[in-house]
Parts: structure tokens; sequence; C-alpha cells
């Protein structure tokens, strides 16, 4: 009776610990994921951009997901890369940022679901010619 306990109890810590990576590795991949989406839309959006340093990565407690950094290796070009749920947890543009970033911004800025919609117009056109 003793060595079958041990089993149930190691299988349940050694399933528990597969969750948990699994877990973990899913977090990471999701934020890689909206990492690069942040980096389309600075290159589309933003003039004179660079390189981009993200600093933090977090859950919002309100709603969401948080992303900080700075740009052009200028710590004075902040910005907050918000994934609220009513974007399906998906980094669209900007909500908040620095003056600088501000001034660097192109009028009408597009989303990152518009850049990718035209990426993929221009990628057909040129399959179809």
């Amino acid at each position: 009776m003793n060595r079958i306990m041990i089993v149930i109890l190691i299988s349940i810590i050694v399933i528990a610990g597969g969750v948990y990576l699994k877990m973990m590795y899913d977090e990471k991949k999701y934020y890689d994921e909206q990492k690069e989406r942040i980096i389309t839309y600075m290159k589309y959006n933003v003039k004179g951009y660079k390189e981009i340093k993200f600093e933090e990565q977090k859950r919002n407690p309100l709603d969401g997901f948080v992303i900080t950094g700075y740009i052009n290796n200028d710590k004075t070009n902040t910005f907050s890369a918000h994934m609220w749920s009513k974007d399906d947890y998906q980094f669209e543009h900007l909500s908040t940022y620095s003056d600088k970033i501000s001034k660097m911004k192109i009028k009408n800025s597009k989303t990152v679901s518009e850049i990718k919609k035209e990426q993929s117009n221009t990628e057909d056109k040129k399959k179809g010619n």
C-alpha cells in the first residue's frame, strides 16, 4: 500500500510540474508574439524608429496584459502597450506613450491588424502578377 501511495504522489508531482512548465512556455510565447506586433506597429507608425528595448511584461490587474519599454536607446521615449480583452488580448496600438513618441508618431496611424492586412494584400498582388 505504501508503494502505491508513493507512486501516486510522484505521478501527481510530475504532472503538476509538466502543467506548470507548459503554462510558462505558453506565456513566454504569447509575450514574444505581442513584442513582434509592437515592433511592427513602431516600424510603420513612428518616424525615426530604429530599435526597441522592452523593460517589463505583466498581467494588468484590471484587464489583459501590459508590456513597457522605450525606443531608440532613449529612456525618455517610453511607451506602454496594452493587450485588452476587447482586442482578443492582441496588441493593436499604443495606449500610453511619452511626448517624444507623440511627436514622432505619424498622423492617422494604423493598427497592427490594418498593417498586416495591407501586407497580406500586397503579397497577394505580387503572387498574382
